[in-house]
């Protein structure tokens, strides 16, 4: 009997330690959504927004694209701004909730049918 409790205190701290990584992973991955974001925009002597794009620099294969669409970049001004993105923080709330409940259920929904399916039970 001590030895199956033993097991049990095992299993709930391995769950306990896995779902606490889970949540701190969720944050990690939402705190990156939320920073600035440079975004580049090329405007023409209208004022019009020709271009936008979400990146510090131009890659040479959109600068191409670019030039061959609408001509040389020499002729635009180039325009970087910031773009500030607020922590989502309802989008976390949710993944943060739902994310280990839906993983509890998961394994739940595994252990119920090993013990149908098999001799072995949990």
């Amino acid at each position: 009997m001590q030895h199956f409790r033993h097991n049990k205190k095992k299993l709930l701290l391995t769950v306990v330690i896995s779902i606490l990584f889970i949540e701190i992973f969720i944050f990690a991955v939402f705190f990156s959504i939320s920073n600035d974001q440079p975004i580049i925009r090329i405007i023409d002597n209208n004022n019009k927004i020709i271009d936008e794009s979400e990146a510090r620099t131009f890659s040479v294969f959109k600068l191409y694209l670019f030039e061959k669409k609408h001509g040389p970049l020499d002729n635009f001004r180039v325009k970087i701004e910031r773009n500030d993105k607020s922590f989502p923080f309802r989008a976390w709330f949710c993944a943060a909730f739902c994310v280990p409940i839906f993983l509890v259920f998961l394994i739940a929904l595994m252990c119920l049918f090993l013990k149908r399916h098999t001799s072995y039970a949990i």
